[in-house]
């Protein structure tokens, strides 16, 4: 039977959107070939032990690290493709042109899905496009066929890396809209479990803290409502710190009335009961940011969403479920935002609208199955 390796770019145990990509990719993979024996993991290294939601069933599990160019290196992972017939390979964020594809396609890969959570490149045009263009074509051993979470990302594609548009899909991120849903039983979750006042409506971020994710503006906007407006009905709480990364942030607003409303809470596993207490959900990013799938989270959890008016992020929410601000311009995500805590039926409306929206669109089921669908017909002569 015709094996199917899952390759990641990324670390075992990932934690964050690709742990339950974990989930999502084994269950197309089942689809496709039919049992676990014929699904093989493959993560850019082990050294983090495996996440605790793999499946049981997984046992075919490797370290590879498709960036390496050793020979020997590569010749072990040649042999190992080749000993288990995996003829499929379905790559998250793996670009054009590698070393490690010759060895791979040698070793009896016919067919290769490449499934992208980020920007392959910025917009290009001209010469440089052109120049791309000829680069993806003279690429022999490149995957076939790239999916996409958002129309913006397919862009970066065609327009940055000059891969033809029919070797392209998309296919909208999924969530569990079970699991995120609201539950008034969990009100106050939040609130208790980071000492907020129950009488605080809470602003929620989840991410990292990288600079483009834009913590610097929501901090911003918190300082402009409360030391500024004199706000104390609301809380900002975000989410996915480590290490000590939010420090930067903490300086700006320390020694300020802010300091009393804004809580760093690090990185959570409750994330669904955590949601299920908020108020208001906020992207800020001022660089490239695909599709969150945390957009999505918060959406179908009925929180209505404001967020930076960015490719990608546009297609994250719609008129009736959310507010775009121009991007890094914390005063104008200031006024967008009294205008929701200010509006309590406003909110319950475009929360409700955002959740139906997220049961149509975003469904893990609706994921998994778009993803199938692509790659059984690309891989259509083996299957």
């Amino acid at each position: 039977m015709t094996g199917i390796l899952v390759l990641f770019h990324c670390e075992s145990n990932p934690g964050y959107a690709s742990a339950s990509h974990e989930i999502t990719f084994f269950k197309m993979a089942m689809r496709i070939v039919g049992s676990a024996d014929n699904i093989h993991f493959g993560y850019r290294t082990l050294e983090n032990g495996l996440s605790p939601t793999l499946p049981k069933e997984l046992t075919h599990i490797i370290e590879f690290d498709s960036k390496i160019t050793d020979h020997h290196y590569l010749s072990k992972i040649e042999d190992y493709v080749r000993s288990n017939n995996i003829q499929i390979i379905y790559g998250f964020d793996q670009p054009v042109k590698r070393k490690a594809y010759e060895y791979l396609r040698r070793a009896g890969v016919k067919y290769f899905v490449s499934y992208w959570g980020a920007p392959m490149s910025s917009l290009n045009t001209g010469i440089k496009l052109l120049a791309r263009k000829l680069q993806v074509r003279l690429s022999r051993h490149r995957p076939d066929h790239f999916i996409f979470q958002s129309e913006g990302m397919q862009l970066t594609a065609t327009h940055g890396c000059g891969i033809p548009k029919n070797r392209t899909s998309i296919v909208r991120t999924g969530i569990d809209t079970e699991k995120y849903a609201p539950d008034d039983t969990f009100q106050f979750y939040a609130h208790d479990n980071f000492n907020i006042p129950r009488n605080r409506s809470i602003v929620f971020f989840s991410g990292h803290m990288e600079e483009r994710k834009g913590v610097a503006v929501i901090v911003r906007t918190a300082m402009q409502l409360i030391n500024q407006q004199k706000r104390d009905d609301v809380h900002f709480l975000l989410l996915g710190n480590k290490h000590g990364e939010e420090q930067r942030f903490v300086d700006m607003f320390k020694g300020s009335e802010a300091e009393n409303y804004i809580t760093f809470g690090g990185y959570r596993t409750d994330l669904p009961n955590i949601l299920k207490s908020c108020s208001v959900g906020f992207i800020a990013s001022t660089g490239w940011d695909s599709f969150p799938m945390s957009s999505v989270e918060m959406a179908a959890t009925e929180l209505p969403l404001l967020v930076s008016d960015l490719e990608g992020l546009r297609e994250a929410i719609s008129a009736e479920t959310g507010f775009l601000y121009t991007s890094g311009d914390h005063l104008a995500a200031a006024e967008k935002l009294s205008e929701l805590l200010d509006n309590p039926e406003q909110r319950k409306t475009m929360g409700a609208a955002g959740r139906k929206r997220a049961i149509e669109r975003f469904s893990v089921e609706s994921q998994i199955s778009g993803i199938e669908s692509v790659v059984r017909r690309i891989a259509a002569p083996i299957l």
